[in-house]
């Protein structure tokens, strides 16, 4: 049986480089910090001693919630950048966004998650792309289903206000259905012939996955499946594509394989890129991150599985890890630390940096121009988290979500 377990909820105060944040309130539950006991030394503030560690700042576990009764309206296509749906890179080449719907609703104590979803089919019901549910692993335990019906579905979760400086963002995931990267099958697709029209002519059906956990540098939301290769910061991710364009350490050597892959990265702010994948992966695997632009898995997941993912941000480093069952490994943990500041992880600063700082990039893609500069000086980006499938053109499939929690550290 589940423990009921305290939600201790945020409110909301200022910032000097973003929109209101989430902070903690004066009575939240301090836990220990990472791997270590309580401290004796403790902080003091206007002489009076303050308990240093982890406060629970919200909690979603999805046994007393109710999803919005939310209806869809015209999908107004958000203009976020230009690879939005109706940015300037796709009306550059005469590319215009179907009819379609979306609906962007919070939910949760006190609203401080949202749930957005976007399709084509008018007639479709939210509760057929979002829905609370029994867990798949049995017993009366409540967690969260999000299905793409059609590979043009798209649903995320994220919170409804940008993340505190330093936070760590945990939850459980598992139990997917979003293919198999297998070349004789449909890869989870139902007609075989789906497409990523209209921003692309390419074939859908060779990719297909979904996102376990991931660190984003705008509002996550549907979108064409260019938005978010710009936008992404440090991410959990699996994409069953094939012919494989990528490498599992199978625990003794890399393997070609598409199928099942746990991928876990961190985006190179310094690396080149293009236009249609935005900057490189430095991928996490066989116990290092890997050399910038070498697309490899740190192992692979079963589909009848539940795994834990963790994100913690402390200054300028990103900590990620993941625990579960995996099918090279086994039963372990993979965990693995990145100084953002000194890698140039993408957009990792919330604050403006200035000019001269070694992240600085005011390059620019060809197929854009010196007003869409990669890294300008003056302008901080903040950090949201983001679940599910934010792809309008691709993925097709279902996972399950539960226990989202988002913590943030109290004391120096």
């Amino acid at each position: 049986m589940r423990v009921n377990i305290l939600v201790v909820m945020a409110i909301l105060g200022g910032c000097s480089s973003c929109n209101d944040k989430i902070r903690p309130r004066s009575d939240a539950k301090v836990l220990p910090g990472p791997d270590q006991a309580p401290k004796s030394d403790v902080a003091l503030v206007d002489g009076k001693p303050q308990p240093q560690g982890w406060v629970v700042m919200a909690l979603e576990n999805f046994e007393s919630t109710s999803l919005p009764a939310a209806s869809w309206s015209p999908d107004s296509y958000p203009d976020d950048g230009p690879f939005s749906d109706i940015g300037f890179y796709h009306l550059s080449r005469g590319i215009t966004p179907p009819q379609a719907h979306r609906i962007s609703a919070p939910f949760g104590a006190q609203g401080w998650l949202t749930v957005e979803s976007y399709t084509r089919d008018q007639g479709r019901k939210l509760d057929q792309m979002v829905s609370i549910v029994n867990d798949p692993a049995g017993g009366t335990n409540k967690v969260l289903r999000l299905t793409s019906p059609a590979h043009t579905d798209a649903t995320v979760i994220r919170p409804s206000q940008p993340l505190p400086a330093r936070y760590r963002i945990s939850l459980r995931v598992g139990y997917p259905s979003f293919g198999d990267g297998n070349p004789s099958g449909s890869n989870g697709y139902d007609s075989g012939d789906e497409t990523e029209e209209p921003w692309g002519q390419g074939d859908s059906t060779l990719e297909n996955g979904f996102y376990w956990l991931s660190i984003l540098d705008a509002v996550p939301r549907p979108h064409n499946n260019l938005w978010i290769h710009h936008h992404r910061k440090v991410v959990f991710d699996s994409d069953n594509h094939h012919p494989p364009w990528m490498e599992i350490w199978d625990g003794s050597s890399f393997v070609s394989s598409g199928v099942h892959p746990i991928m876990m990265f961190a985006v190179d702010g310094a690396g080149k890129g293009d236009a249609l994948t935005g900057k490189p992966f430095i991928s996490y695997s066989a116990g290092q991150w890997q050399p910038s632009g070498e697309i490899r898995a740190v192992d692979a997941y079963k589909p009848s599985t539940w795994y834990g993912v963790t994100v913690e941000r402390s200054g300028d480093s990103y900590t990620m890890q993941v625990t579960g069952d995996s099918q090279f490994g086994g039963k372990q943990t993979y965990s693995a630390t990145i100084d953002a500041r000194q890698r140039c992880v993408w957009h990792y600063n919330n604050d403006p940096l200035q000019s001269g700082d070694p992240c600085v990039d005011t390059g620019y893609y060809p197929e854009l121009d010196s007003t869409f500069p990669h890294w300008p000086a003056g302008q901080g980006w903040p950090d949201y988290f983001m679940i599910g499938d934010p792809h309008a053109n691709y993925y097709e499939g279902f996972v399950y979500y539960d226990d989202i929690k988002l913590e943030v550290w109290q004391g120096s």
